[in-house]
């Protein structure tokens, strides 16, 4: 006569599953169940598939009052995100950093490209017959003239003003002034934010024209004209206080 097998034990139900996964059992049926998922790893995967779904939904809908308690680790999808929304914050600081240091660059003027620029503006002062305001992109209006620094003390008098571009993102404020025997002076005036102060002026020779620059206040000047032109120094040093 064969022996009769025992009877299989029966699939655990939706509802074992779910109370299993909660820890609603009582602890000799889930003692039961624990021994029964070690012989059925598809139902143990079931199992924790639920477990996981509740943790999820529990953090999700309700926000727990112990913080410090222990957390479920992010799944890999969510460090991977974490790592890419890392690097693309890095990037984007990177490119910041540049965007700001290439400013700086851009608005600091090198020394020669502001004697190049002074050397145009004296010679284009030198050879203007017409100055009236809109010559040229001289303004010789009064208002416009009004922030000129006064050198009457030394014999120069402002009859223009105009914007001298320096560089790609600057402009000078140029102001053209004449002494009492007709000669030409230009100053030019530029941000010098990032400029190591230098309030003496100093004089460098070009030619036939002589440059004074000084730095001072947050701005850099230059002062031009021809080496012989009477008073020119003197302006300088009204200027810088010497």
């Amino acid at each position: 006569m064969p022996i009769a097998k025992p009877p299989a034990e029966p699939r655990l139900s939706e509802s074992d599953v779910q109370a299993f996964a909660d820890g609603m059992l009582d602890p000799r049926r889930a003692a039961s169940v624990e021994t029964y998922l070690k012989s059925r790893p598809d139902e143990a995967h079931r199992v924790a598939f639920y477990g996981r779904l509740n943790w999820q939904m529990q953090n999700t809908f309700h926000e727990p009052e112990d913080e410090e308690g222990a957390q479920a680790p992010a799944p890999k999808s969510t460090q991977r995100m974490s790592k890419r929304s890392l690097r693309t914050l890095l990037v984007a600081t990177i490119a910041a950093l540049a965007f700001a240091a290439a400013a700086i660059f851009a608005f600091d003027i090198s020394d020669s490209a502001l004697d190049n620029a002074s050397m145009m503006a004296l010679e284009q002062a030198v050879a203007a017959q017409d100055m009236t305001s809109g010559a040229s992109g001289y303004e010789s209006s009064a208002k416009a003239l009004a922030s000129a620094p006064n050198l009457s003390n030394v014999g120069f008098h402002p009859i223009a003003r105009r914007a001298m571009p320096v560089g790609p993102f600057v402009s000078a404020t140029e102001f053209v002034y004449r002494n009492r025997g007709g000669e030409a002076a230009v100053l030019l005036v530029v941000p010098g934010i990032f400029a190591h102060p230098q309030p003496q002026w100093k004089a460098r020779r070009v030619g036939a024209s002589r440059l004074l620059a000084w730095t001072a206040g947050g701005k850099r000047y230059v002062l031009a004209g021809r080496a012989k032109t009477r008073g020119l120094m003197l302006a300088a040093d009204l200027m810088t206080g010497s």
